[in-house]
């Protein structure tokens, strides 16, 4: 359970990380292909990257025997059943039932869609599968189908809605969406896992649309389809519908500037933040304890042991604790004792403690009755002590999980220090120049297409209305906010950070990387030579 929390914290911080990078570096850029793949990759990194560390091999030394005063023998009695609320599977239970919840609903929407397309004419014009519907829904497409009502549009408007949606088809952007969708059913939790769905989606719209453009010789009668067509809201949220509520944000990244290459470095910015979160939580501690070569089997005397098998008694555990106390001022406590039906041991705790920073301790639990296990104390013909717990009564298999970590580090064989990521030059928040204030944009009519496309009358009053709607975004208001963003855009662009000196800090760095690897290489080997001694 606590492995499962763990990762699951660890992926949501990745997400958290990659989200923010794309937000305050990359959004407003136009590198929207570029913003796809930065967005996918940063869900595949969150998922993966926890999985996988780096193994820091630390030496230690033998721990010595100190003695000490003898603290009372826990009780060894069987300990009384745990009654308590566990509150863990509780939360795990109402996780997985939420994320099934959002599963089915993903499962339901599927569902409609080809209930929605069975039974309809399907015209194939390779790659792509039009499916021309009598029902009151907006345009959109998933994989090779694309959805629309003929009815409903102008030839012109149709021939605008169908290549933005080829684009949509053609890019396999329903599989972006999936997948987003995928990720919102199992870290449904964090909020910016649903922020980060959306940012895929919108992200999406600015690809088709700079796409779709390109083979359009009216843009400003573009602009007006996507204004017709925000008069419905009928879509599947599975899908890619030419409709979404971030609509004027789709109009003005269609007249932006493209944004200058050299602005590409951004999406640089996110591998020291991913450095820094291996180093900090994917190094994982590995003690190893130090060989002594001076003594020979032989002259490695046992002088205290205790074997603790399924059969053995409270009172002979008991006396065996007593004993050692008596021998050697050994503080050994015996605990959590699980007995079965059978009266054999399923489940026991043994620890010792000198009170002086050395301690140990092993620990058995489940519902099979146990292993025998040793716990050893030795002295060497130097006369030091070792203590350590044996796996069964073979003395050549200690559990090294029992070691004791002190402060008797090998400094000759410490690893070496991985370099420091170079901060990246942060712009003076308080001075950025803030954006033009966006004007009331014209509302659109609330008027529908005509179904009979013989009927002049109303498309004449349709188009009028249509027309009309047009002139009120030619208004002095909107005019002036177009130069005003203008500014704004060329301000940004003197308030970047000179990022000269932090690309020479990053190819420093990198090569630090490098030698960093090949030390770790080395250092391993030293281990395994000091290992094989």
């Amino acid at each position: 359970m606590g492995a499962i929390f763990i990762y699951l914290l660890k992926a949501n911080l990745l997400i958290v990380i990659f989200y923010l990078a794309y937000y305050f570096l990359v959004q407003k850029e136009t590198f929207f292909n570029s913003n796809r793949w930065f967005l996918l990759s940063g869900l595949c990194t969150s998922v993966l990257i926890p999985l996988f560390f780096i193994k820091k091999i630390v030496i230690i030394e033998t721990p010595k025997l100190v003695a000490t005063n003898l603290s009372s023998i826990s009780n060894t009695s069987n300990p009384a059943i745990d009654n308590s609320i566990n509150w863990s599977a509780i939360w795990l239970a109402v996780y997985v039932l939420i994320s099934i919840v959002l599963i089915l609903k993903i499962a339901s929407e599927l569902f409609s869609f080809f209930r929605l397309i069975k039974n309809k004419k399907i015209t194939v014009s390779k790659p792509f599968a039009m499916v021309d519907v009598d029902e009151n829904i907006n345009p959109f497409s998933f994989f090779k189908y694309i959805v629309f009502n003929s009815t409903k549009y102008s030839n012109s408007e149709l021939e605008n809605i169908l290549n933005h949606e080829k684009v949509h088809s053609k890019e396999k952007h329903s599989l972006d969406v999936l997948i987003a969708k995928i990720y919102c059913t199992i870290f449904w939790f964090n909020p910016f896992v649903w922020l980060y769905k959306k940012a895929i989606i919108q992200n999406l719209e600015y690809i088709a649309d700079q796409k779709a453009i390109q083979n359009i010789e009216d843009k400003k009668a573009y602009q007006m389809t996507l204004l017709k067509v925000v008069t419905d809201h009928n879509c599947l949220s599975i899908t890619n519908s030419f409709y979404q509520s971030l609509i004027k944000k789709r109009i003005v990244m269609l007249n932006k500037n493209q944004s200058k290459q050299k602005n590409v470095w951004k999406y640089a910015l996110v591998i020291p933040a991913l450095v820094a979160f291996v180093i900090f939580f994917q190094v994982k501690v590995i003690a190893q304890e130090k060989a002594d070569n001076k003594l020979s089997k032989s002259e490695n005397l046992e002088i205290n042991e205790v074997i603790i098998d399924k059969n053995s008694t409270d009172q002979n555990i008991k006396m065996d604790c007593e004993r050692i106390k008596k021998t050697s001022d050994v503080d050994l406590v015996v605990s959590k004792i699980k007995r079965n039906k059978n009266n054999e041991i399923t489940g026991i705790r043994i620890a010792f403690n000198d009170n002086k920073g050395s301690s140990s301790s092993h620990e058995v639990e489940g519902n099979e009755p146990i292993t025998p296990f040793k716990f050893s104390q030795r002295r060497g013909a130097n006369g030091k002590d070792e203590i350590r717990f044996y796996d069964d009564t073979d003395t050549s298999k200690y559990i090294e999980k029992s070691l004791v970590i002190n402060d008797d580090f090998n400094s000759e064989m410490a690893p070496p220090t991985p370099p420091i990521p170079p901060r990246s030059p942060m712009p003076n928040m308080e001075k950025m120049p803030k954006p033009p204030t966006p004007p009331n944009f014209p509302t659109p009519p609330n008027v529908k297409a005509p179904k009979d496309p013989n009927d002049k009358k109303a498309w004449q009053k349709f188009e009028e209305k249509m027309q009309k709607f047009e002139e009120s975004w030619n208004t002095k208001e909107i005019k002036d906010y177009d130069i005003a963003m203008k500014a704004y855009e060329k301000e940004m662009e003197n308030y970047e950070p000179d990022m000269t000196a932090f690309e020479k800090e990053m190819e420093i760095f990198e090569s630090k990387m490098e030698k960093f690897h090949e030390e770790m290489e080395s250092y391993q080997e030293k281990i395994n030579e000091n290992s094989k001694k």
